[in-house]
């Protein structure tokens, strides 16, 4: 990755509410599931999932989260016409009064604008949902027909926002823009609905550089999304999904709201938690179940102001749940890394064995490994490409040595920060094109001070940050930091080499002793003298400290060749 201007973030959002408000707001919510159709050109495009999802949904906002039955309306198949759809999203402003917190979900079809291949107005961070009666005779006729979102839901979002209404908006679609990695999920039916071009969406190259997506244009609105303006969601709805990954219920769900589920029934997170606590959980329980979509929280750090994305999720301080046992002490952390082998060599099974902190696997591999005549391709859990090399290349083991060797040297986290970190553009799930621009974004709930380290896809570690004096100050809490920095000239520029970089983000209320010996971004081994005072330096770090990892991918663009200026 080069370094170049600054990307323009996206962030989390929901109003910041008054404590003696929260007592008397409610909750209120519209569901919408639409899994048939009634054009017979979408008959085999058809969701299993979305019956159950809204059933299950029902339940769960009932049963633990607070919502009377009488506030929770769902329409489903053929009475989610585009005109209903609409009109109930219209009704919540009668249905609910200023300070009440207004849920949306959405469960079907979703698909975006990709390059120059439909006429939709479709942008990036927003894309269009598909209704029971769209139209698929023509190109005119089902832009007449979809629920696009600058169109349609950003004026009924925008009243709502403005009306003082905390509005949750959670889409288990797909808004796959500009693809740049196609679904790897390949037992799973995808939620995307490709529009008169039946590959639409679903690339199979990568695309060439995105323009940055329009700024978020709410308030008061979170966004909680099934996958990234470049992926595709997952329909759990064949025997086979539901064998390789069980529901919560045993029944056919989206990838993404079987996820949601569990977060309301209190198995990803105990107690209360925020709305980035949130997404980076369904996003961890995804990504080791090998689906290849990541949720997403809009707006991105730099464009929430109030920090709404910490706010307590669904503004409760923590839900209702059955009388339980006192919960066990939480069990240390395991320092190891699982790697899955596939077809490899019987050489390569037993260099990759006698790495430090290496244990093989049979499943849920941290690492995937496979061998295909001399060339391995190294891989994350839900199969983003890490490195792809020869058999005897160096780097392949250096590479896994090196994660071993940060699993095991990561503080565990002890004391509570607030630090949040993320990518910018958000929208783009942490993968980018050739030639794109991004930035990180940090921002603490208390003062502390701030350090990124790399693990490329060479096995190469790198401080990005701090990296001279200027960096070590102090983090004001509550103000988004922009690394590398806030000129646009700064921003990282995607090149090659490609990959998977491993990013991990920690925060410390003191400044390490070692945070004078962070001069210069240079690269260095994890067997080095370097890595080893790193280590013993993280290993003494006194006071509070938050560690969260953020994996980057990049691919090749289209046409190769040098980046413009």
């Amino acid at each position: 990755m080069g370094r170049r201007g600054r990307a323009l973030p996206l962030a989390v959002l929901l109003a910041c509410p008054l404590v003696s408000s929260l007592a008397l707001a409610r909750n209120v919510a519209l569901l919408v599931a639409v899994g048939e159709f009634r054009d017979p050109q979408l008959q085999s495009e058809r969701l299993l999932g979305p019956a159950a999802d809204i059933e299950s949904m029902q339940r769960a906002l009932a049963g633990r989260w607070g919502f009377a039955p009488g506030d929770v309306r769902a329409i489903r198949d053929q009475d989610a016409t585009r005109e209903r759809i609409l009109s109930e999203i219209a009704a919540l402003e009668q249905r609910s009064a200023p300070g009440d917190i207004v849920l949306i979900y959405f469960s079907g079809h979703g698909t975006s604008a990709n390059a120059g291949d439909n006429g939709f107005d479709l942008p990036y961070a927003t894309g269009a949902w598909v209704p029971y009666d769209l139209d698929y005779s023509s190109r005119e006729a089902a832009n007449h027909t979809l629920v696009i979102g600058r169109r349609d839901l950003l004026p009924l979002l925008t009243r709502l926002d403005k009306g003082g209404r905390r509005v949750v908006v959670v889409s288990d679609s797909c808004y796959s823009g500009q693809v740049v990695r196609s679904f790897g999920q390949t037992i799973s039916h995808s939620r995307y609905l490709p529009l008169i071009t039946r590959d639409l969406g679903v690339a199979h190259e990568p695309a060439a550089a995105r323009p940055p997506p329009p700024p978020y244009p709410y308030q008061h609105v979170v966004l909680l999304s099934a996958a990234s303006d470049s992926e595709t969601g997952a329909d759990i709805s064949t025997p086979q999904a539901l064998q390789q990954a069980p529901t919560l219920d045993g029944r056919f769900h989206g990838a993404f709201t079987d996820a949601f589920l569990r977060l309301l029934d209190g198995q990803l997170l105990p107690g209360a938690f925020s709305y980035a606590q949130g997404r980076d959980a369904m996003n961890n329980f995804l990504e080791h179940r090998n689906f290849a979509q990541h949720p997403q929280l809009l707006p991105g750090i730099a464009e929430d102001p109030l920090d709404v994305g910490s706010n307590p999720f669904l503004g409760m301080q923590a839900p209702s749940a059955p009388a339980a046992a006192a919960p066990a002490a939480p069990a240390a952390p395991d320092a190891t890394v699982h790697l899955r082998l596939g077809e490899v060599s019987a050489a390569l099974r037993a260099k990759v064995q006698h790495i430090a902190g290496i244990a093989v696997v049979d499943r849920d591999g941290d690492l995937n490994l496979r061998e295909r005549a001399g060339q391995v391709e190294l891989s994350g859990p839900a199969g983003d490409p890490i490195l792809s090399t020869g058999a005897a290349d160096p780097d392949l083991i250096r590479r896994i040595a090196a994660q071993a060797w940060l699993k095991r040297v990561l503080p565990a986290p002890q004391g509570d920060l607030g630090l949040r970190a993320e990518t910018n553009p958000g929208s783009r799930g942490n993968t980018f094109v050739q030639c794109e621009s991004f930035a990180f974004e940090v921002q603490l709930r208390k003062p502390g001070y701030v350090m990124l380290l790399d693990l490329d896809p060479q096995g190469h570690l790198t401080v990005l940050y701090p990296t001279r004096a200027a960096e070590r100050q102090i983090v004001t809490a509550g103000v988004p930091k922009a690394i590398p920095g806030p000129d646009p000239k700064d921003q990282i520029l995607v090149t090659a080499p490609f990959g998977t970089d491993q990013v991990a983000v920690l925060a410390f209320e003191r400044q390490p002793a070692f945070f004078g010996d962070l001069t210069g971004a240079e690269r260095f081994a994890a067997e080095g003298g370097r890595a080893e005072s790193l280590a013993k330096g993280l290993a003494h770090a006194a006071g509070a400290i938050d560690v969260l990892q953020i994996n980057v991918h990049t691919y090749p663009g289209k046409t190769g060749g040098l980046c413009g200026s």
